[in-house]
């Protein structure tokens, strides 16, 4: 990552950054006279015993200095403007992506990981967009404007400082080096912990049942001391370095009164030009450690700028197409449908079509494939080769956001946001709800409840039971209003009386085109239309009358 990088990133706020740079340049022209009343008052005034000298050049001070810290403020000001957006920008854009993304790339880590990673990634470089990063341009700016002030000074006391600046130029190129290392070792160390507690989250209950309480508890010690131990080593490091500098600088200033002793007895140098440069002298260093800790601080950020990279170039879904669906879908087709996941075979050579108005049954072992087939027409897996046509059109070829406002799917995992039955009935905004549309055991049921369809469901759907929040997703899925019905083990967790319920409504709901019902029910594979018959990822036999 480079300067042309940062500039990039910091386009669309160039405005803010503009003002910023006139604030800096304002400061830098202060730093330059201030030298220079400095050693008037010292030469004219105190020397000379001449108080109303040294009155004006210290009201003189004062109002550069409240100048420089005004001018100062509003630089800040601005600099908060431009970190807040920046990192709120990029972390918008990081999830809105995120979410976007192909389902395969979650395979592997999970998506918490997938997306708490790079939003770790950018709230390290959000730290260019600190104060940090224009402070040091502020610190530069002050540094020029002192510089020229010290060489007006005196150029050979300036060119005394050169061996020093070399000196801070070399051991900062070590430095730097050293810093990434530790840099990438933190940024491990968070990565290993956001994959450890993505795995912790979705194993809670499991934690409870095996008693690994102590476990866990030891697991989670641990990564803290690696992170903590981490930001220690970078901390030390840096804290060190910086002592070593500072007692190296300030022995070489102090010996900067020997030659200027010399000039002075020469008659090169006035009294109050000496200490004025040597009062200065450090912002002749101030621009190469400024410099230098940002080559240092973009090599710490270099990894998580190319992660970052990395995860903008995954590929996302087809929401850029302007192709739909048909307003009405006559016929779905799969066509020698086959998929592999991590090099096992998953679904070999699937081909049916269903029709308009046919209610299609899928029916197999657990692990045969039923579940992976839905996820293929709902568009979460891609074959790895065939075709899924909607009225002989791939569907990857529609706008996937069009594509699924088609389906309506109570999946056999049933997740409920946070917030209340009516809010989880009603995700899609647009649509309104009127519990009297829909089947009674359902809108019954959530009425049973304390406060009906105000209800709050917990984190996850928690406060309610498993057949609660199987009704709940079900009349969330019937209230869309959609073009086919996808129906994933939708009644498992009913009693038996809504189980009969459920399955009268299968009989006679003709609200759908299509119907997909993977069920294990001998009564609503009696209903459907056919039946498909999946082993081992292969369709064994298609059924067209009842069983």
């Amino acid at each position: 990552m480079n300067i042309r990088s940062i500039c990039k990133l910091f386009r669309p706020y160039a405005s803010a950054i503009s003002a910023i740079v006139i604030f800096s340049v304002l400061v830098s022209l202060i730093n330059v006279v201030t030298p220079f009343i400095n050693r008037f008052m010292i030469d004219q005034g105190l020397l000379n015993g001449d108080i109303f000298i040294v009155l004006c050049s210290v009201l003189l001070l004062i109002f550069l200095h409240i100048c420089d810290n005004a001018i100062q403020y509003f630089q800040t000001k601005q600099e908060v403007l431009v970190a807040n957006s920046f990192g709120k920008d990029l972390k918008i854009k990081a999830m809105r992506h995120g979410l976007k993304l192909n389902q395969k790339h979650f395979k592997e880590q999970g998506f918490y990981k997938t997306i708490g990673d790079v939003l770790y990634d950018i709230s390290s470089l959000m730290s260019i967009a600190s104060s940090n990063f224009f402070m040091l341009f502020l610190i530069i700016c002050q540094a020029v404007g002192a510089a020229i002030g010290l060489f007006l000074l005196n150029w050979q006391l300036a060119l005394l400082m050169f061996p020093l600046i070399l000196l801070k130029i070399a051991y900062n190129l070590w430095m730097r080096a050293k810093s990434e290392k530790l840099g990438k070792e933190s940024m491990e160390a968070s990565k290993n912990y956001n994959t450890w507690f993505s795995d912790l989250l979705s194993g809670a209950i499991d934690i409870k049942l095996w008693n690994l309480n102590d476990r866990k508890t030891a697991e989670y010690e641990k990564h803290v001391d690696n992170m903590n131990e981490a930001s220690k080593n970078i901390s030390l490091f840096t804290a060190k370095n910086n002592r070593i500098m500072q007692a190296a600088e300030l022995a070489f200033i102090n010996l900067m009164y020997l030659p200027g002793v010399a000039l002075i007895q020469n008659g090169q140098l006035t009294l109050g030009s000496l200490i004025t440069f040597i009062t200065f002298s450090s912002y002749l260093l101030v621009p190469v450690d400024a410099i230098m800790h940002l080559q240092v601080m973009l090599k710490q950020l270099k990894p998580c700028a190319k992660d970052i990279r990395n995860f903008f170039s995954l590929e996302e879904e087809n929401y850029t197409s302007s192709l739909l669906p048909p307003p009405v879908i006559s016929e779905i087709e799969f066509k020698n449908v086959s998929l592999s996941l991590d090099n096992r075979s998953i679904l070999r050579d699937i081909s049916f079509v269903v029709h308009r108005g046919e209610k299609v049954a899928i029916a197999g072992e657990n692990g045969s494939g039923k579940t992976t087939l839905v996820n293929l027409l709902l568009g979460l897996y891609q074959a790895s080769s065939g075709e899924i046509l909607i009225d002989g059109i791939p569907i990857q070829e529609y706008n996937i956001e069009a594509y699924r406002k088609k389906i309506s799917t109570v999946l056999q995992d049933v997740h409920l946001f946070y917030g209340t039955v009516r809010e989880n009935i009603l995700l899609d905004k647009e649509t309104s709800f009127d519990p009297g549309r829909y089947p009674a055991f359902c809108t019954e049921a959530i009425g049973k409840l304390e406060k009906q369809f105000d209800t709050p469901v917990g984190i996850g759907g928690t406060k309610l039971s498993g057949g609660e929040k199987q009704k709940a997703a079900l009349l969330r899925a019937l209230n869309r209003g959609a073009d086919i019905l996808i129906l994933d083990e939708a009644s498992a967790n009913y009693d038996k009386e809504s189980e009969d319920a459920f399955h009268l409504f299968i009989r006679e709901n003709t609200d759908y085109g299509f119907y997909f019902i993977i069920t294990h029910r001998k009564e609503i594979l009696e209903d459907a239309d056919r039946v498909i018959c999946i082993s081992h990822g292969e369709i064994t036999q298609i059924k067209p009358v009842s069983i």
